[in-house]
């Protein structure tokens, strides 16, 4: 087994944890700046309403949400189509296809949920 070899792995199971670890930072960001508006405009005297609170915690709408998520899954196993043309090994190629085929039916179960969904 080549050195190389075995760091493929390793990196991608590094890469898959840094962006899950992206994902949720992030998250925690966007709530973060939520409650400092809402201590701002406690702080400052307004009254905060249920409906001035929904709209600040639900900022994008769920539908566009399943939109955009059906499109990423989508592209992201599109992408994984397409980067197993790149290589000739038999058992490369049918990992990758194999992995992408997840996220593909994802993306399209998401789309799926999006065009289903009249509210």
């Amino acid at each position: 087994m080549n050195s190389y070899e075995a760091l493929v792995p390793v990196v991608m199971f590094l890469v898959l944890g840094l962006v899950i670890l992206g994902y949720f930072y992030w998250n925690h960001r966007n709530r973060e700046t939520v409650m400092q508006t809402v201590q701002k405009a406690i702080d400052s005297g307004q009254e905060m309403t249920a409906e001035t609170l929904s709209r600040l915690g639900a900022a994008v709408n769920p539908r566009m949400r399943d939109l955009r998520r059906g499109i990423v899954f989508l592209s992201l196993g599109i992408a994984g189509l397409l980067c197993s043309l790149f290589f000739d090994l038999d058992d490369v190629v049918n990992g990758i296809r194999a992995a992408s085929v997840f996220p593909l039916m994802l993306g399209l179960g998401f789309l799926l949920v999006w065009k289903l969904n009249k509210d």
